[in-house]
């Protein structure tokens, strides 16, 4: 049923919302997903601050919401995953639509070292305090992924990156990728493609950046970092991503959230605006 819904729902929602009488005391952060509500919900606390996710796939439906609802209320606001515009050196053009300071919210945790530090320590204690080399060897192991993403995102190549399993060409345990795999197994799962990538342009690409953190997609960090924690450490049992991600959340306090750019475009819009969103 949630695949049928779109940002329509939420936009009628709010409008709803706003003509009771109760809806004047309220504003509302939009955000792209599940992960990022429960996230961004427990870092922006404002008692009458509302997080909440835009039905849809992708960036489009909350950007569409965004650009519907700024035209009639002064009380939304919206954070997106910045995804390659940081790498591109563009803006968002939205009012009112804030960015993450990384790729996405993901990337934005596991660039914090208390946090991340946290998560190895519960799962790795062994990489505890080596844990920077070991994000850096995760990095290291998606960032060809991160390259041909890139220049899907750069040229709308339709290639499909649903559901891929990184299983099919990262070794777990030396977190050393087949790169010639991950194009074949992107290719194979891409039939309406426009063209495929070489080798070639994403190796030259992949020299040039020295920004991981803006390239990579969180969900293949955490992809990544849970086969190598099952493979060192938790054999059959084993740990997904999701798990990963949750434990990483959790771990975010919101004194790190304060680190950030993001947090500090917030405040400068409360100081704008006179609105709170924290408490």
């Amino acid at each position: 049923m949630r695949k049928y819904l779109d940002e329509n729902l939420k936009i009628n929602e709010i409008r709803l919302e706003l003509r009771h009488p109760t809806g004047k005391r309220y504003f509302w952060v939009l955000v792209e997903g599940e992960t990022d509500q429960k996230l961004f919900a427990k870092l922006i606390d404002g008692i009458n601050t509302k997080v909440e996710m835009v039905h849809g796939r992708g960036i489009e439906p909350l950007c569409r919401a965004m650009s519907v609802l700024i035209q009639e209320t002064k009380q939304v606001i919206g954070i997106r995953d910045a995804d390659f515009l940081h790498l591109d050196q563009q803006q968002e053009t939205i009012n009112f639509l804030f960015l993450t300071d990384v790729h996405d919210a993901e990337m934005m945790i596991l660039s914090c070292d208390a946090a991340f530090q946290s998560v190895v320590a519960e799962y790795l204690e062994s990489r505890r305090t080596d844990f920077d080399l070991l994000r850096q060897e995760i990095l290291n192991s998606i960032a060809f992924l991160g390259v041909i993403r890139w220049i899907n995102n750069s040229e709308s190549l339709k290639l499909n990156f649903k559901g891929l399993s990184l299983a099919a060409f990262i070794d777990p345990i030396k977190l050393i990728p087949d790169k010639q795999g991950c194009i074949q197994v992107i290719e194979n799962r891409s039939p309406n493609k426009k063209r495929a990538v070489k080798m070639q342009e994403i190796d030259d690409k992949l020299f040039e950046i020295l920004d991981y953190y803006n390239l990579c997609n969180g969900h293949d960090f955490e992809k990544a970092f849970a086969l190598h924690i099952t493979e060192k450490a938790l054999g059959k049992n084993g740990i997904n991503d999701v798990d990963i991600g949750k434990s990483l959340r959790i771990a975010f306090r919101k004194q790190d959230f304060e680190a950030t750019k993001l947090y500090a475009s917030l405040k400068q819009w409360e100081g704008q605006t006179g609105y709170s969103l924290f408490k």
